[in-house]
């Protein structure tokens, strides 16, 4: 089957390092856990070289399969946007994400006649998702110079999505039916950090969210490195796993998954 990726590129935000202060013990321990009784900020753009996988729903078809993989997406990439930003003040923390992403996907099975029988065939996939989390940071420990963190996340996110079918008809005229929909879902998660050596370490999250969505969940996994006070840059890796599936007089599905490699930097304050 066919695959298609595309780029995304973050803008104001970071959802994996949190910030420090200036002075001794920001220069020992570098922009992650300080605890001073003071609010602290971090923001970190990154680009995500994800993959796409499932089905969606569009005006009059129930059903599309599409999938393309990250590795085509130096080939025919896509451009979207993904913004974290994350304040803190010793264990309590509050972040938001807001990530908006558009993409064509060459259709990958069988779609319903009259559709099936015209030709070139893609879709056209716009979802955005707006993320508001609190986090406890529920413990800390570890090397001085490089700490350790674990929080515990709960919040909500917002999903708004459409589809749309894209059919080329003879004479080169285009026949499109779109669909948009969107729900809220509460989350819950962890977070992790655990040093690889004084300036290496690695950063993870998982989280659960529904009660919109059948089951959503999401998983991150870093390497990450200090190379400043107040800098870090990172590579790993991300999967999304979005379920959701409404019968009515018109069907509702978004069932995709995301999945690929990410690079990206931070800047706390």
């Amino acid at each position: 089957m066919k695959r298609r990726s595309w780029l995304t590129l973050s803008v104001a935000g970071a959802v994996l390092v949190t910030c420090g202060f200036s002075g001794r013990a920001e220069a020992q321990a570098g922009a992650f856990a300080v605890m001073d009784g003071k609010w602290h900020f971090v923001a970190a753009p990154y680009m995500w070289f994800t993959g796409i996988k499932g089905s969606v729903s569009v005006k009059g078809v129930s059903e599309i399969p599409i999938e393309k993989s990250f590795s085509d997406v130096m080939s025919d990439f896509h451009f979207g946007f993904l913004g974290h930003f994350e304040a803190r003040k010793d264990r309590f923390g509050v972040a938001t994400d807001v990530m908006y992403m558009s993409l064509h996907v060459p259709v990958s099975g069988p779609v319903p006649a009259p559709i099936a029988n015209q030709g070139g065939l893609d879709t056209t996939i716009k979802s955005t998702t707006v993320e508001g989390v609190a986090f406890y940071r529920a413990a800390t420990g570890g090397r001085e110079d490089n700490p350790a963190s674990l929080d515990v996340l709960a919040g909500a996110r917002y999903y708004g999505m459409s589809g749309q079918l894209n059919a080329t008809l003879p004479g080169g005229q285009a026949s499109t039916q779109k669909q948009t929909f969107d729900w809220v879902d509460a989350l819950a998660g962890l977070r992790v950090r655990a040093p690889l050596g004084s300036r290496v370490a690695f950063i993870g999250r998982g989280d659960v969210a529904g009660f919109g969505s059948k089951v959503t969940w999401n998983v991150e996994g870093d390497l990450a490195a200090r190379v400043a006070t107040r800098w870090v840059v990172g590579v790993g890796w991300r999967h999304m796993s979005i379920d959701y599936d409404k019968a009515g007089t018109s069907r509702k599905l978004f069932d995709l998954a995301y999945d690929g490699p990410r690079a990206w930097f931070s800047y706390g304050w």
